[in-house]
């Protein structure tokens, strides 16, 4: 399947680039990334597993990277995660969608839970992979900010002496190479080529390294970093998937937020780390379509 061009749309001051695939009378899942990642970082073998599988799959670049607007200065032109939230709802608006399958990995899975407890009315389902309930987690051991009330365990130990030793000097290609490697954890295969590959798509589209800075101090501007009371609240059906292996929010993070949503369930997969390795696409893609409705169609 030939990925489309996309389309871009107005929000305010803003131009968002989305890709919107599938019957337009298929389940519409919503997809949010990651800090600093834009749509491509949605690998198209991914998105075909899930349109075979009967689905309307929508993808953007958040503000900052890919063919979305990009700003030179955040001290100048500030934004939050309010503002992103804004974007995706101002998407759903345009596109006419009535509930949507929430789904989101890393900062995305955090977007996503927050809009299944802001926005109720926005859920059919939310499926939060590779994330937390608990941002403060991150950006308190990553930016010095205060710290989470949830007890939940910050990044591995191990992890943050690894990207503490990646050798000087290594270009940012390289460099973002070898951060996938880390967190994609030691147990999965890695393909580096594969990566390489990925980050120079990205990258051609216009992603680029000021957007994770960007994205984090644009959580870090938000009070609400902790959603478990929150969670309580949503009544849509929740998964919450993690890797075994994530080095970022150990499993933990997922068994405390299936607990606090009536009707949360957990997933841990085993041996998959914090990347969408193409390893796990499968049980990945399965998990969610089973979540998110009817079996899935053959090949």
């Amino acid at each position: 399947m030939n990925a489309p061009s996309g389309q871009l749309l107005r929000i305010g001051d803003t131009d968002l680039w989305y890709d919107d695939r599938g019957s337009p009378d298929a389940p519409p899942l919503l997809l949010l990334m990651g800090n600093g990642c834009g749509a491509s970082f949605w690998p198209e073998p991914w998105l075909e597993l899930l349109v075979r599988g009967g689905r309307r799959v929508i993808r953007f670049d958040y503000r900052d990277t890919g063919r979305s607007s990009h700003i030179a200065s955040f001290d100048q032109t500030p934004y939050s995660l309010d503002d992103l939230e804004r974007d995706v709802l101002g998407l759903r608006a345009h596109l006419g969608l009535g509930k949507v399958h929430w789904v989101g990995l890393s900062m995305g899975g955090f977007l996503a839970l927050r809009l299944a407890t802001r926005h109720p009315g926005t859920v059919a389902s939310l499926t939060s992979m590779m994330s937390t309930p608990d941002y403060a987690t991150l950006l308190h051991t990553f930016m010095g900010s205060e710290a989470p009330i949830s007890g939940l365990p910050p990044p591995r130990q191990d992890w943050l002496e690894a990207l503490s030793k990646i050798p000087p000097g290594l270009s940012p290609l390289e460099l973002a190479v070898e951060s996938w490697r880390l967190a994609n954890g030691s147990r999965a295969p890695f393909d580096a080529e594969y990566w390489r590959g990925l980050q120079r798509l990205a990258e051609a589209r216009g992603d680029d390294a000021l957007a994770g800075d960007h994205h984090r101090r644009a959580c870090e501007r938000i009070p609400d970093k902790n959603q478990l009371e929150a969670l309580r609240h949503v009544t849509a059906p929740c998964l919450f998937i993690q890797g075994s292996e994530d080095p970022i929010f150990v499993p933990a993070h997922a068994e405390a937020a299936a607990r606090a949503a009536p009707a949360g369930k957990r997933l841990v997969i085993d041996g998959m780390g914090h990347a969408l390795n193409p390893a796990f696409f499968e049980p990945l893609a399965q998990a969610l379509l089973a979540h998110t409705g009817a079996a899935p169609r053959g090949p």
